[in-house]
């Protein structure tokens, strides 16, 4: 009689967290999409404000619009007009960097919040500037109202005021 008890009391626990595991919705996981894309993007405003601590330290700050491009297998803000706030504190083009990038297309928009680290290094007299870092997004518009997600990013100068930026990640939409 008590292993009967056992045998069903254990056939009981096994069918509810069956139940349990199986009667999550799924489709959490499958609400998230990847995208990826490639901002170019120029200084329209910028000042630097000299530090005077130590030799070439400098307080940065500037805005820059451009034009995203999406290059993942899901379209993400393709055509989007891209407006960068930043700020930066570097010590001879070396140092931490963070802003709130805005992508807005079709009356939709996303507001990311990103940080990372600029990094120059002289190649004969031109310098070579990067900067790579990561991205969560913290609010949209339209289409992609209560966006969340983030990613990370990687670009590079060109010239003096225009700039590339690889971008991945992943973003989906809390219902």
């Amino acid at each position: 009689m008590h292993t009967l008890i056992l045998k069903s009391s254990f056939r009981l626990i096994f069918t509810l967290a069956f139940l349990i595991i199986f009667s999550i919705n799924p489709a959490t996981a499958q609400d998230k999409m990847e995208g990826a894309g490639k901002i170019s993007a120029t200084v329209t405003k910028g000042y630097n404000f000299k530090v005077s601590d130590r030799e070439g330290h400098i307080f940065q700050i500037s805005k820059s619009e451009g034009i995203n491009t999406s290059t993942g297998k899901n379209s993400i803000m393709d055509g989007a007009l891209v407006v960068n706030n930043n700020f930066s504190d570097l010590v001879k083009g070396n140092g931490p960097h963070q802003g709130y990038i805005i992508l807005s297309k079709d009356g939709s928009t996303t507001v990311a919040k990103w940080e990372g680290k600029v990094t120059t290094v002289l190649s004969g007299k031109i310098p070579k500037t990067t900067m790579e870092g990561t991205f969560t997004y913290i609010s949209g518009t339209g289409k992609f109202e209560n966006i969340q997600g983030g990613g990370k990013y990687k670009g590079m100068y060109i010239s003096a005021k225009t700039y590339l930026v690889d971008w991945d990640g992943e973003y989906f939409i809390k219902k």
